[in-house]
């Protein structure tokens, strides 16, 4: 049976991964292994580094049974991000600006490009108030 949960900042979406690995009862030289990342990878994930690549982050999650649907379609999200900031009446520089980041990532992420890291993803999608769904 699946449960839906709602995690507002990366640092509750990587402790759900924690969780999750260990009601799994996976180790975690296992889990690197089946999601083609690094241990260390795992280690920083496990130890909240919150500047971890979103690709490898979301082939541990699929490792784990883990759906996280607003990251698994980036330009769905983006589509989200894009009608927010215009209901909020406001340009690409303030948005950037309100999530601390540069105009340029918010308009790669606005239109669904691949991003690099959860950190600042996580900056729009808090800074925007998008509670992000995840499946376990």
């Amino acid at each position: 049976m699946s449960r839906l949960m709602i995690v507002l900042t990366s640092k509750e979406l990587l402790n759900e991964i924690t969780k999750r690995r260990k009601a799994l009862n996976v180790d975690a030289v296992s889990l690197s292994v089946v999601s083609d990342v690094s241990l260390k990878f795992i280690s920083q994930l496990e130890n909240g580094k919150k500047t971890v690549e979103v690709a490898p982050l979301l082939r541990v999650t699929h490792s784990l049974g883990i759906k996280i649907p607003l990251l698994d379609e980036p330009i769905a999200l983006g589509r989200l991000i894009l009608a927010n900031r215009k209901e909020m009446g406001i340009d690409q520089i303030t948005a950037a600006g309100m999530c601390g980041i540069s105009p340029r990532l918010l308009s790669t992420i606005e239109r669904g490009e691949p991003r690099k890291r959860l950190d600042k993803l996580f900056s729009v999608i808090e800074g925007f108030g998008i509670p992000v769904e995840i499946i376990v």
